[in-house]
């Protein structure tokens, strides 16, 4: 007889419970497999629609640069965005916006309001649901780019006898004693001669703030630390096209002279107010009708225009634009104004002690075919105001004059300052200026002068170029830091006379002075900025081509370099800014 097994039929159960398990934990795959692809669909989702907003932003940034119109007015080329978004392939509409970095941030103000060159570019884009948004910062900087990073450079020799110096300073204008590798160098192509004050350091430092680059001779001091070789001619780095750019924007004047001084208006006739010859005997506030010009002709007094106030009477003439064919004569208390001014001949212009304030003439353009004469009054410290604006406080217009004198003996060889008349100090704001010369003679174009001592004259412009020789002399500032000066001396080596700029003026002259074909002599004042001399002028040339005598001095200073606000000097270049790029959603 069998036994009977009690634990018959178990393995039956333990197989169904097995297959219960698997069945389950298959049903818990499927479910964990079918998470997991719909995680991964929302990420590529998600990431997808990243990648779309991001080719937008891509795409937007690449038309901000190209078009800089949101600097200064609301940007609305989505056109442009949209044409190079739709190159990238298939996609989402992108939307798109342009607005500045202001706090707290305000999306409808899509342009540079706040006047630093930066503005958000936002992108939102929405793929299958996902919606994402990316911004990134835009930059709009300019540099000046096409000068040499050089304190003096001269293609020659360069001399520096006395106590003379040159020196850099940091952009806060503190003391460089940082020492290599330096700032900025001076670079001679010739031979370089010092003096025994000659350091290159800072005043009262004796720590060497630029370095020294020589082809020729080295210095006699030895402590000094130097380069041999390398010194290439100027034109190499700020070639002729450049120089030309310079040159076209210092001739402002001439290329809008047709535009500015069409010679249209009302003539003057010995029956119309003003007369070409008054001088008034009260004090008087003359303005013209509006809209009216007012017109000098030949045929009237042979062109001449002469105003002038008696003793102890103030007057005032505004007009609209003055188109005088002959000469016109400024003189005693009065106050002009204008809005555009032509002289075919010569224009005088003298101050008055009796106006407490001194005498201020708001020219606007200005385009003289002869001499210009500026003058304070006599044995005063009253001083005679100028500009090429409309306003005292104006953007300075451009202005063209064949010789220009101010305080100079113009009467003379325009070589030095008026001791006969002793004029007081005078203040000119000029926007770009060029200067003709009179080749054929050599005589001095251009003559700034002061008095020695008492109030300095001051002198804004913007770049003051000419092909013939200057000279300067007496207690003058020229620019500031935050608005420095070009001068721009460009020869045309006709091998006449030995071109030069005379600096003698005890001042300070902020800005970059730039000379070819020239001999640059700094005997006295300091130049804050740069000085750079190319191109040995003439068969004359006496070989030293950048002089500094007495105790002048040449003071490198970046935020000069910064600072300067001339077109055809600088790059503007537009670019995100780096690190500002952010996701604002991305659901």
């Amino acid at each position: 007889m069998r036994r009977l097994n009690d634990q018959s039929g178990f393995g039956l159960i333990m197989l169904l419970g097995i297959m219960s398990a698997l069945a389950i934990m298959a049903v818990m795959l499927v479910a964990m497999l079918d998470n997991r692809q719909q995680t991964v669909a929302t990420e590529r989702n998600t990431k997808t629609s990243l990648y779309y907003a991001e080719a937008g932003l891509n795409s937007a940034v690449g038309a901000v640069e190209n078009d800089t119109s949101w600097l200064k007015t609301p940007f609305t080329n989505t056109t442009e965005m949209n044409q190079n978004y739709s190159t990238l392939g298939s996609g989402p509409t992108v939307t798109y916006q342009v607005y500045d970095n202001l706090n707290p941030i305000n999306t409808a103000v899509n342009w540079d309001s706040n006047d630093d060159g930066e503005v958000w570019v936002q992108t939102t884009t929405t793929y299958l649901g996902r919606t994402t948004t990316v911004r990134q910062l835009v930059c709009s900087s300019s540099t000046t780019s096409v000068l040499p990073l050089a304190a003096a450079w001269t293609d020659t020799n360069m001399t520096l006898s006395g106590t003379s110096n040159i020196y850099a300073v940091n952009a806060d204008g503190s003391a460089d004693t940082s020492g290599p590798p330096y700032e900025t160098t001076v670079m001679v192509g010739g031979n370089f001669s010092d003096n025994s004050s000659t350091n290159l350091a800072d005043p009262g430092k004796t720590v060497q703030s630029v370095g020294l680059q020589v082809n020729g001779t080295v210095p006699k001091t030895p402590s000094l630390s130097y380069t041999t070789g390398g010194v290439g001619l100027l034109s190499d780095y700020f070639n002729g096209a450049e120089q030309m750019g310079l040159v076209s924007e210092a001739q402002l004047a001439i290329s809008n002279q047709s535009t500015l001084f069409d010679a249209a208006g009302t003539s003057v006739t010995s029956s119309t107010t003003p007369y070409t010859t008054w001088t008034t005997t009260s004090s008087t506030t003359w303005t013209a009708p509006a809209n009216t010009d007012y017109v000098v002709p030949s045929s009237c007094n042979s062109g001449n225009l002469t105003i002038s106030a008696a003793s102890g009477k103030a007057s005032t003439f505004t007009f609209n634009k003055l188109y005088v064919a002959g000469n016109l004569t400024i003189s005693g208390d009065v106050q002009l104004n204008t809005t555009g001014l032509y002289v075919g001949g010569q224009l005088t212009i003298t101050g008055s002690s009796t106006h407490s304030g001194g005498n201020t003439d708001c020219l606007g353009p200005l385009y003289v075919a002869g001499h210009v004469l500026w003058e304070g009054p006599s044995n005063s410290t009253v001083p005679l105001n100028v500009t090429t604006a409309t306003t005292w406080g104006g953007t300075p217009g451009p202005m063209f004059a064949k010789i220009l004198s101010i305080d100079g003996n113009l009467s003379g060889d325009n070589t030095a300052y008026d001791t006969t008349n002793k004029p007081g100090p005078t203040n000119v704001n000029l926007g770009d200026v060029w200067i003709d010369g009179d080749p054929a003679t050599g005589d001095i174009a251009v003559n700034f002068s002061a008095p020695s001592t008492g109030t300095a004259s001051t002198v804004f412009c913007t770049v003051l170029a000419t092909t013939e020789r200057t000279y300067s002399n007496g207690l003058i500032t020229f620019g500031s830091l935050a608005k420095p000066m070009v001068y721009f001396m460009v020869c045309d080596n006709d091998s006449l006379y030995s071109n030069t700029m005379e600096w003698n003026n005890t001042g300070t002259y902020y800005g970059v002075m730039i000379l070819f074909e020239a001999e640059a002599c700094i005997t006295a004042g300091n130049i804050t900025g740069a000085v750079m001399e190319g191109c040995p002028q003439a068969s004359d040339d006496t070989g030293t081509d950048l002089t500094l005598s007495n105790n002048a001095t040449i003071c490198y200073n970046p935020t000069i370099i910064n600072n300067i606000n001339i077109a055809s000097l600088r790059t503007t270049t537009v670019a995100p800014v780096p690190g500002s790029w952010q996701e604002l959603s991305g659901e």
